[in-house]
Order: C-alpha cells, then structure tokens, then sequence
C-alpha cells in the first residue's frame, strides 16, 4: 500500500499544471474561477487537476468551495523543496558528495536554495576574503585546507577583536603543508600575535582526523562547499547572507564543533615553534616585498 501512494504522489506532482496549483495554493488559498484566471488554465483543465489533488489528499475542499493545501499537503511541499534545490544543481550533486553530510542536514539542505552557486574557485576565495573583511563579531570555520591569501586578513580581524572557531584537519599530508609559505603572508610579530590570540582563546583552535566539509560563518555571512565524490575539495559551493541558509551553516558549524578536539596549549606552542625554525632555516625577506607576487600565484 505504501509504494502505491508513493507512487500516486510522484504521479500527480510529475504534472507541471498539478504542481503549479500546488504552488500557488500554497501561497494563498483560493476557488475554482480564480485558480483557473491565475494560472491561465480552462476552468475544466483547472477542476480536473484539483480533483485528482483532493483524491491523494493533498488539497482539501471547503464548503464555500475553497481549496486549500491540506497539512499532509503542506508537508509535501517542504520536501519538494529539498528536490527541487537539488535538481536545480543536479551537475553539482553529480560530482559532489554529501554522504558524510548528517542525515538531518540532507533532510534541511532546501535551506540553500537561497545562496548562490560560486561556479569558480577563485570566485570562492573571494567571496572567503570579503567573509573576512566584512565580519564584526566572529568567523567560524571548518576546512582541510587554510587559503594563504586570507592569513593577513584573519590578523586584521583578530586586531579588530573577532573571535575564531576553527575546525581543522589534525594531519596533513607532506605536499600539502604550508608552513613554509607562510612568511610570504606574516611577519614574526604577526605569528607572535596569532601565538597570543590562540593561548587567550581569542581563537578556539580544534582537530578532526577527517574534513568533509567546507565551511566559513560570520555574524552576517555563510560559505559552504561539498567534497568531490573522488575525494578532496574543489572549494565550489554555496554563499549566502540569507537568514535560512545561514542558520543552516551555523548549526553545521556547531555539530562539526561538537565532533571535535579543542587543541591544547602545548600543541598550539609546538606548531607555533615549528614554524618559527622554518622561517629562520628559509628566507629572511619580509612579507611585504613577496606578498602581491605569491598572491598571484596562488
């Protein structure tokens, strides 16, 4: 009995006439006459599809002769919404892969349909630098990867006072670490200002063995990206100032936070002279006269 519903229920939304009466209903309740004018359809077309809505029960008939979206109805709705996000992105999601994603988050992902799809990398790391730039209050993140082009601008926003959540990736593979580059970007008395931020708790520095999400939050702004279903990161996603997207990212911030190691001040310490004998076994040039040219590159 359950796969014949289903099946009813995919029949009668596959009719774009049926869905738009659905849509429209679900706007503002209305009768036969004005449905019909609304949506440009014959007054028997338009009875014909509200009829076969009320029989799978997902309109319901007054007795003034008003059509409404039933609550079964209203429900529907909420999941089409996810599919229809989804499809709208269907090239996305057939390359990106959200089964690590928590099942309660597949369920909300409709919650995107307000962002912006960022089709280009280095749109994305533009969109990241303006997060950093425009941000008052905090900057949340969880990534595999810090983007080097926005270390000056995470100093910047630790001079204004912002707290820092990171989520990062505990080990790194060797070709992968950027330590070595990051004179490029940082003086010594920035490191030493980091070093001081972190030890304070200014910034919340926490470990995951395993990244499968991207993710940068502000008070005001969101970015997320998916994994390749290969494996890694593309760094393409989804942006947005919108309210509904961004509660989403923040309670995704939070479960990747509840998942995590808070890094102890030992280990902060110990990153922290690690880097300080690359940059005095590498060059001694000071960031400014490289930065624009390393930029570049990256």
């Amino acid at each position: 009995m359950s796969l014949e519903r289903l099946c009813d229920l995919y029949f009668e939304l596959s009719n774009e006439d049926r869905l738009r009466i659905l849509l429209s209903l679900s706007d503002k309740s209305a009768n036969l006459t004005s449905l019909s004018n609304t949506l440009d359809l014959t007054t028997q077309e338009c009875s014909r599809h509200l009829q076969r809505l009320v029989e799978v029960e997902i309109l319901s008939k007054d007795t003034e002769g008003v059509y409404h979206v039933s609550p079964y109805g209203q429900l529907v709705l909420e999941l089409q919404n996810s599919l229809s996000f989804v499809s709208s992105h269907r090239d996305y999601f057939n390359t990106h892969s959200v089964r690590d994603l928590p099942h309660e988050f597949v369920l909300r992902i409709s919650e995107l349909a307000q962002s912006r799809y960022t089709a280009d990398v280095m749109n994305s790391f533009a969109l990241i630098e303006s997060l950093f730039k425009k941000a008052e209050e905090y900057v949340w993140l969880v990534h595999d990867q810090y983007i080097l082009s926005t270390l000056p601008l995470f100093l910047e926003a630790l001079r204004r006072g912002l707290k820092m959540k990171l989520v990062e990736l505990r080990a790194r593979a060797p070709e992968r670490k950027l330590d070595h580059m990051r004179p490029i970007y940082l003086s010594n008395e920035d490191e030493e200002t980091i070093l001081k931020a972190r030890l304070s708790g200014q910034v919340e520095s926490r470990f995951l063995d395993t990244i499968d999400i991207f993710l940068y939050v502000t008070e005001k702004a969101s970015m997320i990206a998916f994994p390749l279903s290969s494996g890694g990161f593309d760094y393409l996603g989804f942006a947005s100032e919108g309210s509904t997207t961004h509660k989403y990212c923040q309670d995704l911030f939070q479960v990747y936070l509840e998942r995590s190691r808070k890094t102890t001040n030992d280990e902060i310490l110990s990153n922290y002279e690690t880097r300080m004998k690359l940059r005095s076994a590498g060059t001694t040039r000071q960031p400014s006269d490289r930065r624009s040219s390393a930029r570049d590159r990256s």
